[in-house]
């Protein structure tokens, strides 16, 4: 529980608030941007339904668990009107780490501009609500019967906060890039709640390296202007059409904010393996171990796990390769 505690006190100061709530962390976004970045819906054309499932910081290799350690889980689904040109879905997302809990639903709208036969823009908001709350019963001290009074004071902080998140999204045949914010509303300084506006940059393209094998280098960068930027670097291959296999590095970068008062720490996160499989053109499974670099944290694993199902067209749509992101 110390270890828990030292890792969430560091993680949190950072944003000067003990309450103040970060995105959740996801390895697999690639497969499913609609959850930071509302434009992104309808992109596959089609009536697609993503869920997934994140245990952090869980025993590497059937070691020891960390109490309280964050997990999260997101369902979602999209899809494009008949003309073409709104795309339409929503979101549903549970994140808990140690006390904190915080439940998000948001409906996600984006408008298709078509740039060219093969190249879209889009321009999305998603609007919401969000329920936090702390539960300070997960803590003890000394002995079990005893909860700290701070925490006991922090139970009562519960609430529910509009959420809105806006979004740009570019995409051809073989490229995309997207920039969106999330959280731009839903302070509560009443109980000291306050969710951080986070902003995404993500791009990536696929190419030929032969008949039946692609390559997908890619990139994320997630900044909130309170201290480092965090960048993901991705490649996947993808073979036959049908398996994805790939990594991610994860690390952070002092890109726009350079006095951040935890620089001396290190700046690495983790690397993560990947494969996500089309067992059906209709069912998509995929999986993502993060093996983590934190000094502190060495002996810890994350696993990643996703459900996907979409409901295919009759017809052929204009784009050619829905799959590729």
């Amino acid at each position: 529980m110390k270890k828990l505690l030292i890792v969430i006190v560091t993680m949190l100061a950072a944003g000067g608030n003990l309450l103040a709530q970060h995105r959740p962390q996801f390895s697999q976004y690639i497969f499913n941007q609609l959850v930071i970045n509302p434009a992104y819906a309808g992109t596959k054309e089609h009536v697609t339904v993503n869920a997934f499932h994140r245990q952090q910081w869980s025993g590497a290799f059937g070691g020891p668990e960390l109490e309280g350690a964050p997990n999260t889980q997101t369902l979602s689904v999209d899809g494009l009107t008949r003309n073409n040109r709104i795309g339409l879905g929503f979101h549903l997302t549970r994140d808990e780490i140690g006390l904190q809990n915080r439940k998000n639903i948001t409906v996600d709208a984006a408008v298709k501009l078509p740039l060219s036969e093969s190249s879209v823009i889009s321009v999305g908001l998603g609007a919401g609500v969000s329920h936090f709350a702390v539960d300070a019963g997960k803590y003890r001290t000394g002995n079990d019967e005893q909860v700290d009074p701070a925490l006991e004071k922090a139970n009562k902080a519960r609430t529910w906060s509009p959420n809105v998140n806006m979004g740009v999204f570019f995409h051809t045949e073989r490229f995309y890039a997207g920039v969106s914010v999330t959280d731009l509303i839903g302070i509560d300084e009443d109980i000291n709640y306050d969710p951080e506006r986070h902003y995404f940059f993500t791009t990536g393209y696929v190419a030929d390296l032969g008949e039946s094998i692609k390559v997908k280098p890619s990139i994320m960068l997630k900044d909130n202007f309170d201290g480092p930027s965090n960048v993901d670097f991705n490649v996947f291959f993808l073979f036959k059409e049908r398996i994805w296999l790939g990594a991610s590095y994860r690390t952070a970068m002092y890109i726009f904010q350079n006095d951040f008062e935890g620089k001396g720490l290190s700046s690495k996160d983790a690397i993560v393996a990947m494969t996500d499989i089309y067992i059906t053109p209709r069912l998509r499974f995929g999986y993502a171990y993060d093996f983590t670099l934190h000094s502190t944290l060495n002996d810890l694993s994350t696993h990643e796990i996703s459900l996907g199902y979409s409901f295919l067209r009759k017809q052929e749509t204009k784009m050619l390769t829905p799959r590729y992101f």
